[in-house]
């Protein structure tokens, strides 16, 4: 099923569920002002708090196309129960998964416009962990790229306290793209790939998926 909705800054609240994502996303606005994104000089993680362990910073290799954990907090690898640092953002998703996520992140770093995705994880012990993510541009120190630049945040709490060993399957249960307006940068080239509409960058609601 995929649901249709205009996607407006100030509608962002309203389809951001989870408590850190809202606090990520504000403080993202607050960074960037009036330009499509802030700069990684921009960025104080002294500001972010308890955030900080579910904050991630995702790259697209230009070669293989492929997402990589750049960084990734220690809440995030304790919730895949591993090490993410450097491996494949969109390993364990099945193929149409990864086309979604896939083109949502291209969105992020090629049109400068957040995303906002949810997942539920299946445990090897059959526990159900939904989580969110949120991923906004930013602009890397030499100006040169754009990199995913979000959180990912789990619904239920004490995830650590869990006795599970691994993720045993990976869902994603709704992707979007959040519009935000932003004065246009004079002779800023942005990386070329096929453009989303504006609805394509709707809400999708993905079968069988739960939040």
């Amino acid at each position: 099923m995929l649901v249709n909705e205009q996607s407006a800054t100030s509608q962002a609240d309203s389809v951001i569920l989870h408590p850190g994502s809202r606090e990520l996303f504000r403080h993202w606005e607050a960074m960037r002002g009036e330009r499509p994104a802030p700069g990684r000089s921009d960025l104080d993680l002294r500001r972010l708090g308890d955030l900080l362990p579910y904050l991630a910073i995702i790259e697209k290799n230009s070669r293989s196309g492929t997402f990589r954990w750049r960084l990734a907090g220690t809440g995030i690898c304790q919730l895949y129960r591993q090490e993410l640092t450097g491996g494949n953002v969109l390993a364990g998703f099945d193929g149409f998964e990864t086309n979604v996520i896939g083109r949502l992140l291209d969105s992020v770093i090629c049109d400068l416009q957040p995303c906002l995705l949810r997942f539920r994880f299946t445990t090897d012990l059959g526990h159900a962990i939904g989580a969110e993510m949120i991923g906004l541009p930013l602009t890397s120190s030499d100006g040169q790229s754009v990199h995913v630049f979000g959180g990912l945040f789990p619904f239920q709490d004490n995830i650590a306290g869990l006795p599970f060993r691994e993720i045993a399957s990976l869902e994603l249960s709704a992707a979007r793209g959040i519009w935000t307006e932003h004065l246009p940068e004079p002779g800023r080239a942005r990386p070329s790939r096929p453009g989303l509409s504006r609805a394509d960058r709707a809400l999708r609601v993905i079968p069988g998926g739960k939040a």
